[in-house]
Order: structure tokens, then C-alpha cells, then sequence
């Protein structure tokens, strides 16, 4: 289906979400945080929250392809960017806890395509313009972060207790955080909106995607640990992939 607009979009991620549980796939986890992401952002720009609420919605629009594109082309037995062929390929393996899963799926999606998308609506200068908006989307995403962490309580009890106590270290152990993917993102759709030229703007995200993939490898695979601590988590996770699937749904 062709995707335009806000309504495409939430469509297209129901279908997704719709089929990862049908089929138990732990790709539905990361789809259905998403699908929260884009209503919290389309009901903003509803209310009146951006500056520019017909500009946030194409670069939504923008952003969400880049997903769904990743997502068509994993599933057709084709090869998506780095970043997101990890977080993919970690679905196959049983052992990779939910959060892990999520983080997979943020990393690609706000380091590497949120940037990306923003250049694709507005180049050169004009790409300062709309640095409030962008600002404001890292926001909503930074919120619905911490309501997911009450929800990963739900599926491992002692996830709350362990976020408390492991908070820094697990960011030094991923090397990655909300806060530091919300600087990391606007300073990528800089660049890619300065790029001189289409094939030095390939090179530009060929490279970036390298690095992107370079730290979700550190998330799915982290010191030891970290590891042994993800593997007791994903051990005693509850309920069916299907399960867990739906109290994300509840973000």
C-alpha cells in the first residue's frame, strides 16, 4: 500500500503489528512501540503543538517509509541498511531479550533514519527552520521511552528494580540512549541536508550506517555482564510472544 500520510502510515503499522502476532515474531515489538510513536506524534500535530504541522506530518510520512521499506524489503529476502539488517536478524534468535529488541529497533530508526527523513523535507539552510519541530518529535519519542520501561515491568517483574540500579551502566554498555540519539539525529539531518550532491549524499549515509550498525552489535551483543544479566532477563520474560506483543500495545 502506498504511504502519504498520517492515516497510511498507522495503517500500514497495524498491519504489521496485526502480522507479528498472528505469526509470534518478535518483530511485532519494535512495530507496535512505533505505531504508539506516530499516534503521540500525529495527535500533536493535531492539537497544534509544531510549528509547521503539515511539515511534520511529510516528514512522518518520510520517516515511517524508511521503516517500512526496511521492513518489506527484510521480509521479501532482500538486503535492508546495516543498522537495520541487525535489529532483524536478531528476531531469529530466541535468547535476545524484548528491551533489547526495542533498542535495536529505536537505534535505526532515530540515529540513522529520523536525520535522514528531516533532509528529505527541507535542504541547506531551510533545514534550521524546522529545528524546533524536530526537536519537539525527540521528545514525544524520549516520553513514550519511559512509559515502555513501566510496560517491560510488566513482561520481566524485576525490570524496574534493574533500570534503577544499572541506568548508567547500561548506557555505557550500549553506547546508546534516547538523550544522546536525539543530539545524534539532528546532526545527521544536517549534514545529509548539506550534502553538495545525490551520490556524495549515499556515501554520507552509507557511512553513517556503518556506524549506527557498529552500535547495535554492542546492543545485541554486549560485555559479558550485561549478557548474562540480558539472558536471565529474556529467561524469565512472561507470556507468548504474542503476549508481549499486546502490553506494548497498552504504551
Amino acid at each position: 500500500m502506498a504511504v502519504n500520510s498520517f492515516n497510511d502510515v498507522i495503517a500500514r503499522l497495524e498491519q504489521i503489528v496485526a502480522w507479528a502476532k498472528s505469526n509470534e515474531s518478535p518483530l511485532g515489538y519494535f512495530a507496535a512501540l512505533y505505531y504508539k510513536m506516530t499516534l503521540a506524534v500525529r495527535d500533536a500535530v493535531m492539537r497544534g503543538e509544531f510549528e509547521n504541522g503539515s511539515r511534520m506530518e511529510q516528514m512522518d510520512v518520510a520517516f515511517a517509509r524508511r521503516y517500512i521499506d526496511a521492513f518489506d524489503t527484510w521480509q521479501a529476502g532482500g538486503i535492508p541498511t546495516e543498522s537495520w539488517r541487525v535489529a532483524f536478524e536478531a528476531t531469529k534468535a530466541d535468547e535476545v531479550a524484548v528491551m533489547q529488541h526495542l533498542l535495536l529497533g529505536m537505534n535505526a530508526h532515530i540515529n540513522l533514519d529520523l536525520g535522514i527523513a528531516a533532509a528529505s523535507v527541507r535542504q541547506r539552510d531551510a533545514i534550521f527552520g524546522m529545528r524546533k519541530d524536530f526537536m519537539l518529535v525527540n521528545q514525544i519519542i524520549e516520553s513514550l521511552t519511559e512509559q515502555t520501561q513501566s510496560q517491560l515491568a510488566r513482561i520481566w517483574l524485576p525490570f524496574a528494580w534493574l533500570d534503577l540500579l544499572f541506568r548508567s551502566e547500561d548506557e555505557g554498555w550500549i553506547g546508546f540512549s534516547v538523550g544522546t540519539a536525539r543530539g545524534a539525529s539532528w546532526k545527521v539531518a544536517q549534514l545529509v541536508a548539506f550534502a553538495p550532491d545525490r551520490p556524495s549524499e549515499n556515501v554520507l549515509i552509507a557511512e553513517l550506517d556503518k556506524n549506527v550498525a557498529f552500535f547495535a552489535r554492542k546492543i545485541h551483543t554486549p560485555g559479558l555482564w550485561m549478557r548474562w544479566m540480558l539472558r536471565l532477563m529474556r529467561r524469565w520474560e512472561e507470556g507468548s510472544v504474542k503476549g508481549k506483543i499486546e502490553v506494548l500495545e497498552k504504551i
